[in-house]
């Protein structure tokens, strides 16, 4: 199984400050989140709340404001915003869910959400760290 870098999520208060700094400091381009919606909940998505920059590589920073009923009003059993995470790309989700599973580590299969063209997974690891693991789909 191969697996990459994908973003790394940091949670801030104030979403416009974070975008200004990262943008005047490394020269940083803002893009457009792409956002997919399928029913599944509710996702804060204007500008005070989500904001994406990605390298030339694809590799992604995400600034998000935490909102404190993110999980419940998605059905996630943890909350990926209110202290950041960071995302592995796999090319095996499944097989990283039977790791899971043989391990007798809880995880959500949020499926697609959030990110259009990702199927996305969300654990703990060891310490408590939110970790998003994603894979590419069509």
């Amino acid at each position: 199984m191969s697996w990459s870098l994908h973003h790394v999520n940091l949670p801030a208060s104030d979403v416009r400050a974070m975008a200004a700094f990262y943008s005047k400091v490394f020269g940083m381009q803002e893009k457009t989140f792409p956002f997919v919606s399928d029913g599944r909940g509710a996702l804060e998505t204007g500008n005070d709340f989500v904001a994406l920059f990605e390298d030339h590589n694809q590799r992604q920073i995400h600034i998000c404001k935490p909102t404190p009923s993110l999980p419940w009003d998605n059905q996630l059993r943890l909350h990926p915003v209110i202290n950041g995470h960071l995302a592995i790309e796999v090319d095996d989700i499944d097989g990283v869910m039977r790791r899971l599973d043989e391990l007798g580590m809880p995880y959500n299969d949020a499926g697609t959400w959030a990110f259009k063209g990702y199927r996305q997974v969300y654990c703990y690891d060891p310490s408590m760290n939110v970790v998003e693991i994603n894979q590419k789909h069509p």
